[in-house]
């Protein structure tokens, strides 16, 4: 993830107390290679004492917002498929469908002998 963070574009959402600043979320996304209208969100993340106040929604939409201005018309992100049983992954899919994401795509056996990647899609 270190890697990603000097590589790919991002947005960082920093708390300030007084003088003090906390970095309590991220998003990170890239172009892909070979289709100037998708980007892929690459990682998303916010600290859990600030998730379930929008900020996820606030992250992403920061990403659809700078895709409108240089003219990206499809946002991409991956995750374990729904036949894969792990709570916190229902809620990251469920996270992404709410904010218009729809499944694109599932690739069997992605991650390893039944851990099913799904692709989701957002048209902007």
């Amino acid at each position: 993830m270190a890697a990603d963070l000097r590589t790919h574009h991002g947005f960082v959402a920093v708390r300030r107390t007084g003088a003090e600043e906390q970095v309590v979320g991220f998003v990170t996304w890239l172009p892909r290679v070979g289709d100037v209208n998708l980007v892929e969100l690459t990682w998303l993340g916010v600290t859990p004492q600030f998730q379930r106040r929008g900020l996820g929604r606030r992250l992403v939409e920061a990403v659809a917002d700078r895709c409108g201005q240089i003219g990206v018309s499809v946002m991409e992100v991956t995750t374990l498929a729904d036949s894969v049983d792990y709570a916190p992954y229902a809620r990251t899919r469920a996270f992404y469908r709410t904010l218009g994401f729809r499944d694109w795509r599932v690739d069997a056996d992605f991650y390893g002998p039944g851990d099913d990647r799904l692709v989701l899609r957002k048209y902007l």
